[in-house]
């Protein structure tokens, strides 16, 4: 059984398996719902577990742009669920993909759950993203998220005439690549080692939109707590993980491992 959200504090659809743990999904930068999803592998995860599509950006009441967004609302669309449906902190997975792996990783340091897998990921919190991608709606520089009103540490955006023209190319990769090197900045670095769960990093070594395979290893070798940590690097020809059945494969592997613990 489906059930619809549309709420500023919970946009979403929920599938309900009784008594099953939660399996949270965030997608990336495409506003709404997550997307592309692959069918089968939403499947697979309705037979093992209650799933949460969770927007939070780009639909309904909720912001317009990825910008300074709180992580409250995470945090409180998520325990919404878990009070209505009577579900436990060491019951609740995380799955982010690209931007939402940033933020899945971020939400380690903001809520309590037992997995966090994030799919060609961040190692670092960025520069937000306008509604509309021109060259002057970047230059108001803002965080992509923020926590109790006040915006995190953030990478800025660095432009150059030939990182526009790779942008232009459909190749974002180069300005994410020249941003961490120009505009580096410490405090940006997500920090996961208070967290308590598992997590599960899978990158890409043909990423085109961000160095999600070298994000990855930085958060690894950064962290004090690689005991908890696997990164699985794939050669696939995109970037939305959840879209395609090696990397979707990947995933509900992990994830019968995290069940076949708990029995």
């Amino acid at each position: 059984m489906m059930q619809e959200y549309r709420t500023k504090e919970l946009y979403g659809d929920f599938y309900e398996n009784e008594g099953k743990p939660l399996v949270v999904i965030i997608g990336g930068s495409r506003p709404g719902l997550p997307a592309p999803l692959n069918q089968d592998f939403l499947e697979r995860l309705k037979k093992d577990f209650q799933v949460l599509l969770l927007a939070y950006f780009g639909a309904g009441d909720l912001p317009e742009s990825l910008e300074r967004l709180p992580l409250e609302y995470f945090v409180n669309a998520v325990s919404a669920v878990k009070q209505e449906y009577g579900i436990d902190d060491k019951e609740v997975i995380v799955i982010g993909q690209s931007k939402g792996g940033e933020a899945a990783l971020l939400l380690t340091n903001y809520m309590r759950s037992a997995v966090t897998i994030a799919l060609v990921p961040s190692c670092y919190a960025f520069q937000g993203l306008p509604a509309e991608f021109t060259l002057e709606s970047f230059t108001n520089r803002k965080s992509s998220w923020s926590f109790q009103g006040k915006e995190l540490p953030y990478i800025k955006f660095y432009f150059d005439r030939e990182i526009v023209k790779e942008i232009m190319d459909g190749n974002y990769c180069t300005c994410y690549e020249a941003s961490i090197e120009k505009n580096g900045n410490e405090d940006a670095l997500i920090r996961v080692d208070g967290y308590t769960g598992k997590i599960l990093l899978i990158s890409e070594e043909n990423d085109r939109y961000w160095p999600s395979r070298a994000m990855s290893e930085q958060l690894v070798k950064r962290s004090g707590n690689r005991e908890n940590m696997r990164h699985i690097s794939m050669k696939l020809d995109g970037h939305y993980l959840m879209n395609y059945e090696e990397s979707a494969g990947e995933i509900v592997k992990y994830l019968e491992e995290y069940l076949a613990g708990k029995r």
